[in-house]
């Protein structure tokens, strides 16, 4: 655990020397999910269900029903490591047309990691009221995505701007379309 917690902190306050030492890495998807994201991708859902289905909104006095929220929560944090998964699919499969490496490992990194931020700051989800707040770690991981494009898929300076532009807008396509067939399932 004190891996994690060292890595968290080093892509949070000294990224551009984390992503050094991140590309250095000897890893595998499978041991990126394993070590990082089972982890990681538990706190907004917890934070999450405990908001929706415990706290709820205290001044509108209401809440989501306790086994309806766990049967979300469950299907939120398959569905969010699926959602990255398919996510780094598309940024390796942009990368040419950046002028970039295409590396399968690389971009499931890129991605894993820079979500970092909007994982973490998924815990004020278990205020609803704050819960806008998570906003924050979202733009911090735009910009951690910005520092890791380069060192990761090897993107020449010029063409950073344009491939994380296009690859957020693809990364916010496939999350809403995956959170909308998980909707549409547990309507």
């Amino acid at each position: 655990m004190d891996k994690l917690i060292d890595k968290v902190k080093r892509i949070l306050f000294t990224p551009k020397t984390a992503w050094d030492d991140i590309k250095a890495e000897e890893s595998t998807q499978t041991s990126i999910i394993k070590d990082y994201l089972l982890y990681l991708v538990a706190i907004p859902i917890v934070a999450n269900f405990i908001g929706q289905a415990i706290i709820g909104y205290p001044l509108r006095g209401d809440r989501v029903n306790f086994f309806r929220g766990l049967i979300w929560a469950v299907f939120a944090y398959v569905l969010y490591q699926v959602s990255l998964y398919v996510s780094a699919m598309v940024v390796n499969a942009l990368a040419p047309q950046f002028e970039s490496t295409k590396n399968s490992v690389a971009a499931f990194k890129l991605v894993a990691y820079s979500s970092t931020a909007a994982l973490v700051a998924g815990v004020v989800a278990i205020l609803p009221s704050i819960a806008p707040l998570a906003i924050l770690g979202l733009i911090y991981t735009i910009y951690l995505f910005y520092l890791g494009l380069p060192v990761l898929m090897e993107t020449p300076k010029e063409k950073v701007v344009p491939y994380t532009v296009v690859s957020i807008l693809a990364i916010i396509i496939i999350s809403a379309v995956i959170m909308g067939i998980a909707g549409a399932i547990l309507a």
